[in-house]
């Protein structure tokens, strides 16, 4: 079976760099560890991640580092969401966090974020012809029972690690490890179905087809020229399996496109994503930032509290570090079903699967009794600071469209400052660019960042600088007015929203 990365990259090339990429990581972990054994005498001092340059966090989100300060960060974030969530937040994911072994996270973050999930789904879908559209909504409905039986044990997890936050009730690890394997076989169990469809797809794939994926690789944007306005179906495919078969053509375009390493690469917050984190991104409009987040709420703990989440994370290191090196061994045999199809092995396939959900659920379990405890020891004035905290991250509609016109601009400026920074505090390296005097310079033009191309032809073709009736249009719906921009935000429906927002810029920058 031929290997559509064989184009620029040999099969011992890829072995090699997949064990420097795991021996990274193991390095990066093992030193983080005796780090953090040297430190369990030496006592606590002050609030740590004010140490930890908040302004590279999305390049440490999303580029695969797993130091102890990217694990207390990620740790912290979690307990602050967990903690002042719900369980419907829990409940929350986003598209594609099922079966993330194909290298999707890792585009992003070598694109700048100008790599579009729905995008570059419907543009592959677009480009592909009836035989390969078939064999990928097979896929689609071989995994849906699968899929469907992954979130129901994903429920009774929640359910195990909310009783134990809300209750104190202990948590039955052993009860916990047969739903870690189960949800951890039912994962794999999808993986495995997407990863056969991606490597017929591959071998079908002509040279034109072959050409746009290598092109949109190079530059994610070009792909809008024959993603835009498609819409991804198939006979017998509903509206919802629909949505996870434009995910399927999204993660084959980066499983194919893509090198071993970047198959490595998983968010920061997992594994372990129970905690809601990705609610509080989502009701952001995805201005909430995880470095901030885990930087405020550390500031708020006191000493002790501090310790919790600092000791959770010296016995989470080996755990997370065991957890990286089954996962590497699944993704050497998921790749197997490109290369060496007859040298797959599926019983090695479920030892690892069930040994990753052991582990998952671990690092779970490791978290929620450190949350547990932090929220035990917190008064009635640190959680009331901690609500307030999380209500400035989380804005409430209802009460946002009761303050007057200035109230609610600044109230809503408070999307802005997570990403941009508040007036005169920009940082370089923040994941966008500092507003300060954004009314003067022309679109596109702030110092020290690498706009899309989406947005610097906004520029050249509207006098050059944003006025409010384009500023008006922008924040409607930044991805509908300027398709690529990096810019994550999903816009502001109300009207008298994006006026208020508008005056307070004007009155503010």
């Amino acid at each position: 079976m031929k290997s559509f990365h064989s184009i620029h990259a040999t099969g011992s090339g890829r072995g090699l760099k997949r064990f420097a990429s795991l021996l990274c990581l193991a390095f990066l972990l093992t030193s983080a560890h005796s780090q953090g054994e040297k430190r369990k005498g030496e006592g606590r001092k002050g609030n740590r991640p004010d140490k930890k340059d908040t302004s590279t966090w999305t390049a440490e989100e999303y580029s695969g580092l797993r130091n102890e300060k990217d694990l207390q960060a990620a740790l912290a974030s979690k307990g602050f969401t967990w903690i002042t969530g719900s369980p419907a937040d829990n409940e929350k994911l986003s598209v594609g966090k099922n079966a993330q072994f194909f290298g999707f996270v890792a585009l992003r973050y070598q694109s700048g974020r100008a790599a579009n999930r729905g995008t570059l789904g419907r543009a592959f879908f677009a480009v592909a012809d009836e035989a390969q559209k078939r064999r990928m909504a097979e896929a689609v409905r071989a995994e849906k029972e699968a899929l469907q039986n992954w979130w129901s044990v994903r429920e009774e997890i929640l359910t195990r690690l909310e009783d134990h936050l809300y209750t104190g009730l202990p948590i039955d690890r052993e009860e916990l490890h047969e739903l870690g394997e189960r949800f951890s076989l039912l994962n794999c169990e999808v993986a495995v179905h997407e990863a056969r469809a991606y490597a017929e797809l591959e071998d079908s794939l002509t040279e034109s087809q072959a050409g746009l994926l290598r092109a949109w690789r190079a530059d994610p944007e070009t792909a809008r020229k024959h993603g835009d306005g498609v819409r991804v179906s198939a006979a017998g495919i509903d509206r919802e399996d629909a949505k996870q078969l434009e995910d399927l053509y999204a993660k084959a375009f980066s499983w194919l496109t893509g090198t071993p390493e970047d198959n490595e690469i998983i968010p920061i917050g997992q594994p372990a994503q129970f905690f809601g984190f990705v609610s509080i991104r989502h009701k952001s409009g995805h201005a909430a930032s995880r470095g901030t987040i885990a930087k405020d709420f550390f500031a708020l703990l006191d000493e002790e509290q501090q310790g919790l989440i600092e000791q959770a994370v010296d016995i989470q290191v080996p755990v997370v570090r065991e957890f990286l090196e089954k996962r590497h061994e699944f993704l050497e045999q998921l790749a197997l079903l490109r290369t060496g199809p007859e040298r797959f092995d599926p019983e090695r396939v479920h030892e690892l699967a069930r040994a990753m959900g052991r582990l998952e659920m671990d690092a779970a379990c490791i978290e929620a009794e450190a949350y547990r405890k932090i929220r035990a020891s917190m008064t009635e004035e640190k959680m009331a600071a901690l609500m307030k905290m999380r209500g400035d991250y989380v804005l409430d509609e209802t009460q946002v469209a009761t303050l007057d016109m200035a109230e609610r601009g600044a109230t809503l400026a408070i999307l802005c400052s997570g990403c941009h920074g508040a007036p005169g505090q920009h940082r370089v390296g923040m994941p966008a660019p500092s507003l300060d005097g954004f009314w003067e310079r022309p679109i596109a033009s702030g110092p020290g960042f690498d706009y899309s191309d989406a947005l610097s032809r906004i520029g050249r073709g509207n006098g050059g600088k944003w006025t409010p009736e384009l500023l008006n249009q922008f924040l409607t719906s930044p991805k509908t007015f300027a398709p690529g921009t990096k810019m994550e935000f999903q816009g502001l429906l109300n009207a008298q929203d994006r006026e208020a927002l508008i005056e307070h810029l004007k009155e503010s920058r």
